[in-house]
């Protein structure tokens, strides 16, 4: 295996462009041991996915706020789904163990934070392509993905991520909808969050975790991008300590951190502890400071990450949008 090196690291249009952009982005992998790494002792062992139905046209808890009307969740028939609950030491999640050449940076001016890398991740991935004969090979053979004879064919491979945030972002009353395939990125990893849907091969909407087996970091490529979906958090280097408010993992595409399950004197959030764009406000440490500022969580309920912006997001580059799909989606 390679050495691993990190530096410091007409509307029918819109939604089937929408739901191509987002198909391999939605279809990630859990983890099949849910012991190691994990957070700390608080390693979730199942999540709540989304219920059949879930409308994604406006900020609410327990949904995402995305900038195209009309969408829906279908919730899939999978084995590993036990009413809402989806149980993941049944997931047949993508097998091997892959490492790679990782480079990433974060660097700052006074009013601004750049996120820059090749976009290839400082911890083994699993198998992409998706090997035959595997567990996981059925579900991503069975879907169609642009450039390839199926979703089971697209590798990983490395690409220009560079994303310059607001380094003291604003909150914003009105939460803004989300048009990007990049929600935030990982800095601990150099790999970005995706929207937290996936079509089908009839173009239903589905939560990725739900519809998908992904990797043990809970990850998988869209246009050969890898990136995360779910309980992504797993393969994280720094979980924090037990009994105390989890570090930042990386930024929104707003500017705001993002930080990992546990919030004041460690407690594990739930979505009710949080607004409707999975976040909210209390004393946390930023910029080596203690500041109480408005953050997000990470947890073990639908969507898992953001729901939505409390800051005005970031334009982002073509291909870290919706790929090739040119003007497809809404802008902020």
């Amino acid at each position: 295996m390679r050495r691993v090196e990190t530096m410091e690291r007409g509307q029918t249009r819109v939604v089937l462009a929408l739901l191509a952009l987002v198909f391999a982005g939605a279809f990630v992998v859990a983890g099949c041991d849910d012991s190691s790494p994990g957070e700390a002792g608080d390693v979730p062992k199942t999540l709540r996915t989304a219920p059949n139905g879930l409308e994604l046209n406006h900020p609410a808890r327990n949904t995402q706020f995305l900038c195209v009307p009309g969408l829906t969740l279908t919730k899939p028939d999978r084995s590993w789904i036990e009413g809402d609950t989806v149980v993941i030491a049944k997931i047949p999640f993508v097998e091997g163990e892959v490492t790679w050449e990782s480079e990433f940076a974060v660097t700052e001016t006074p009013t601004t934070r750049r996120l820059k890398g090749n976009g290839l991740p400082n911890h083994p991935t699993g198998a992409f392509p998706v090997q035959q004969g595997t567990g996981a090979y059925e579900y991503y053979a069975a879907l169609p993905a642009e450039g390839y004879d199926n979703a089971a064919e697209i590798p990983i491979e490395a690409y220009d991520l560079d994303i310059t945030i607001p380094r003291n972002p604003q909150y914003d009353d009105e939460p803004h909808c989300m048009s990007s395939l990049v929600s935030g990125v990982v800095t601990q990893t150099g790999i970005p969050w995706h929207l937290q849907i996936a079509p089908d091969s009839e173009n239903n909407l589905l939560d990725p975790i739900a519809a998908l087996p992904m990797d043990a970091c809970w990850g998988h490529p869209y246009q050969a991008q890898y990136h995360y979906h779910g309980y992504s958090w797993k393969c994280f280097p720094n979980q924090g300590e037990p009994g105390e408010h989890s570090p930042l993992f990386g930024y929104a595409i707003d500017g705001f951190g993002v930080y990992g399950p546990r919030g004041e004197n460690g407690v594990l959030v739930t979505n009710d502890d949080l607004d409707e764009c999975h976040g909210h406000t209390h004393e946390i440490e930023w910029d080596g400071a203690t500041k109480s500022m408005y953050h997000y969580h990470v947890n073990n309920e639908y969507p898992y990450a953001m729901g939505c912006y409390r800051g005005k997001p970031v334009e982002l580059p073509e291909h870290l949008r919706h790929g090739t799909l040119h003007g497809a989606l809404p802008h902020h």
